[in-house]
């Protein structure tokens, strides 16, 4: 079979609901694509590129049956592990969970689960966070607004939550307020470089539609710093793209602003973040002690990577030091296996007897360090 006309399309089953996954090698620009369906609506599509001319037809196939599988399985492991915790106390879990299905686009499920955390008796403003996410990616400003007011009057030095409020008064076309909710949360953590982002977005989007005078006459003097610092501080916005926006800014080309905006950068980083400790966590609490070294070695990597582009957000750091954590388990794991088969060798072996028992307590206190370093 051609690798131009490959797919692969497979329906996942979970009580009343059904999910449909549906696959496609692209030989044109070397790409996979995994999309997924729910009532006949695409809510997430996950991609992976090919360097070019690195892989022949037959390989490329392969690794379009791998990217395939991985995800049904990945989506399968949520699934699964959602039920799980369905009758479960812990209001953290169901955080977790909510944070999950977010992820994947699961917007309704997500507003369901971290409503069960709140339940559950969950005081902090993390799962408000994760409503009001949920609802503006459903487009239902006035209930998103709701959920950040309710998450800012339990925390009110949360940067998420301000950089929602400025993206609910864009889409309000208030650009005013927008601006100072952005501002705000820059005043909360300098380092966060999604606010700048739309703070241009705001200043070109208030351009056009004259919506407050003062910030256009403002836009002259503030819009090339905060282009400097969102370049600086969002890896996938290189010179070229920072240097064709400020030509637009000079040619009053407000439109053209929009536009370039528009593209996607790259993942922001503390959304990668969550998308790599929450899959960590669904991992453990569905599969227990069953890490595989691979999967911890490819978070280990992603977040080193992010590091490297990333060197002054906390978050990346905390990250890794939760996936050492993990890491030292499997290292654990393998020292015991050495410990039973030096006893394997020689039943009378005294200290390999003595080993197994001292490893064993330290394997079962790093797991529980780990889950505590989740919750």
């Amino acid at each position: 079979m051609a690798a131009e006309n490959f797919e692969l399309r497979e329906e996942v089953k979970r009580g009343s609901d059904k999910y449909f996954l549906h696959t496609t090698f692209h030989r044109d620009g070397n790409r996979v694509n995994t999309r997924y369906y729910k009532d006949g609506k695409c809510f997430n599509t996950e991609e992976r590129s090919f360097e070019s001319g690195a892989v022949s037809e037959d390989q490329a196939v392969s690794l379009a049956k791998s990217f395939h599988n991985k995800n049904r399985d990945n989506f399968a492991l949520l699934l699964d592990t959602r039920e799980k915790l369905r009758d479960s106390q812990r209001s953290s879990e169901h955080i977790k969970m909510a944070r999950a299905l977010y992820l994947k686009n699961l917007f309704a499920e997500a507003i369901e689960e971290a409503g069960i955390a709140i339940d559950k008796g969950e005081e902090g403003a993390e799962p408000y966070k994760i409503i009001a996410d949920a609802y503006f990616g459903l487009e239902r400003l006035e209930e998103a607004m709701d959920a950040v007011d309710k998450g800012l009057a339990l925390t009110d030095g949360y940067p998420d939550l301000y950089n929602l409020r400025g993206k609910i008064y864009y889409r309000r076309d208030q650009c005013r307020s927008a601006m100072e909710a952005f501002n705000k949360a820059i005043e909360l953590n300098c380092y966060y470089g999604e606010p700048y982002l739309n703070i241009l977005r705001t200043y070109a989007r208030n351009s056009l539609i004259k919506q407050d005078y003062e910030l256009s006459r403002d836009m002259k003097k503030g819009f090339e710093n905060y282009l400097d610092k969102a370049a600086s501080l969002n890896p996938g916005f290189n010179a070229g793209a920072a240097g064709a926006i400020k030509k637009m800014n000079r040619e009053e080309d407000f439109e053209g602003i929009l536009e370039q905006l528009k593209v996607d950068r790259s993942k922001p980083a503390h959304r990668d973040v969550d998308d790599t400790v929450v899959s960590l966590y669904i991992t453990i609490l569905r599969s227990g002690t069953d890490i595989e070294e691979e999967e911890i070695d490819h978070y280990l990597k992603r977040i080193e990577k992010l590091i490297n582009q990333n060197p002054n957000y906390p978050d990346l750091f905390n990250s890794l030091g939760v996936l050492y954590v993990a890491k030292s388990r499997i290292i654990m794991d393998k020292a015991s296996e050495a410990f039973s088969h030096a006893l394997e060798i020689n039943t009378d072996y005294e200290k390999a007897k003595r080993n197994i028992r001292l490893s064993e307590n330290e394997r079962q206190g790093i797991f529980i360090l780990l889950k505590a370093l989740l919750d």
